[in-house]
């Protein structure tokens, strides 16, 4: 790569085309939506498109239900609303996920409190959260971050002898696997996003929680809609049932429409393929970047398999002359994307801070906070685009003297 001009200070760019976008619609999507709106029965109060997702998502992960909603978000706060969080009850949160992890359970007038993370899976930390745990402690949210799950086992072993239920936040980790099991599908509930970047999506917006727990699924379907009872169902031919505005609880309108899910459906039978690709990528980078010896490649645990929603690699301090806002900013003058990966751990984020929730001793989080940097491995990317993001990381390890 030799002593090259690093692009931010004039020099050449390692790239000048765009990276290849991600998602990618098919025609399969497209029709599936069409037949949809062709047919004017575009909710799940009216199609069957929702049910029939539910059911498909379900049997992918082994599992007896399936309650679809209309975000990754409500999927965690329906599980917490289902499982009878609330005023007086704490939740333990990792400090360093998506903050959607953590909100709802404010919305549920509960307290999340914030555990430290694994330095080197970055999932909750099982010591930390032992440290936690009251006789408040309602629930613990192990996320599943970027793909790579949280250790499960420790987690329950912690959880259950206490009643505390553990809801595993799969929204980042679709078809990862836990000891050769599929996340989700272990814990009390699993809450999984179909966000428009994630793994699949349903159309841009979507989620789901999946249980094996008959009364729990019942509920959450309540919840979702409007705290309406009996379940109105899906149409299956013929007239759907006829609804008695009858409302058990309070509830909200977290329904997923006829449209994501039918969108959901195709991209379901496309999982597979998907991950494959985000692994192989995954596998090709760490080898190339670990040739340069400077980055840390995302670790794996050795029960894990990881399904690289990101790829996330460590600039561990003093490896270079700069800090990580400066090699990211360095990196993608080059034209290649990367972005740093949760810069604010949770509990120094000012919504949290303000309520008197921010003063956990969370030190792997914060020092990861500024190591840790985001690369891209969906399904499109090509191994001439992943070469691209090595040299670009290579040219400005060079640039600083230290290739």
């Amino acid at each position: 790569m030799g002593n090259a001009e690093l692009a931010v200070n004039g020099g050449p760019k390692v790239r000048d085309r765009p990276f290849p976008p991600w998602p990618l619609p098919g025609d399969d999507d497209i029709a599936a939506v069409a037949d949809v709106l062709r047919s004017g029965r575009l909710t799940q109060l009216t199609g069957g498109a929702v049910a029939a997702f539910e059911e498909a998502f379900a049997a992918w992960h082994g599992v007896k239900h399936c309650v679809a909603t209309s975000s990754g978000t409500t999927a965690i706060h329906t599980a917490l609303a289902a499982l009878g969080v609330g005023p007086g009850d704490e939740v333990i949160v990792p400090a360093h996920t998506f903050i959607a992890s953590a909100t709802p359970v404010l919305h549920q007038r509960a307290a999340p409190v914030f555990a430290d993370i694994d330095e080197h899976t970055y999932c909750i930390s099982p010591e930390s959260v032992a440290e936690r745990i009251t006789q408040r402690t309602k629930a613990i949210v192990a996320v599943h971050l970027n793909g790579h799950p949280a250790d499960l086992d420790a987690l329950l072993s912690l959880a259950q002898p206490r009643g505390i239920a553990v809801i595993e936040d799969a929204a980042q980790a679709h078809g990862a696997l836990y000891k050769g099991r599929k996340v989700g599908a272990i814990g009390t509930v699993g809450c999984f996003s179909f966000w428009e970047d994630k793994i699949m999506t349903s159309g841009g917006e979507g989620g789901a929680v999946i249980t094996n727990d008959d009364a729990l699924a019942e509920r959450m379907r309540r919840i979702r809609h409007h705290g309406e009872g009996p379940s109105p169902g899906a149409q299956t031919g013929g007239r759907p049932p006829e609804r008695q505005y009858l409302h058990l609880e309070l509830g909200y309108n977290y329904r997923l429409t006829s449209m994501q899910a039918a969108t959901g459906l195709v991209q379901l039978k496309r999982l597979d393929e998907y991950l494959g690709a985000r692994r192989r990528n995954a596998a090709y980078l760490s080898e190339r970047l670990g040739e340069l010896n400077t980055v840390e490649p995302p670790f794996v645990a050795e029960y894990a398999v990881h399904s690289y929603y990101k790829y996330i690699c460590r600039l561990p301090a003093g490896a270079l002359p700069v800090d990580i806002a400066e090699f990211v900013r360095t990196v993608a003058a080059e034209g290649v994307p990367i972005s740093r990966r949760y810069p604010t751990p949770l509990h120094r984020q000012p919504v949290f801070q303000g309520m008197g929730l921010g003063d956990a001793s969370c030190p792997a989080a914060e020092r990861l906070a500024s190591e840790l940097f985001t690369l891209l491995v969906h399904p499109t990317v090509m191994t001439a685009d992943l070469d691209d993001v090595v040299r670009a990381i290579g040219k400005v390890i060079n640039g600083y003297g230290n290739g």
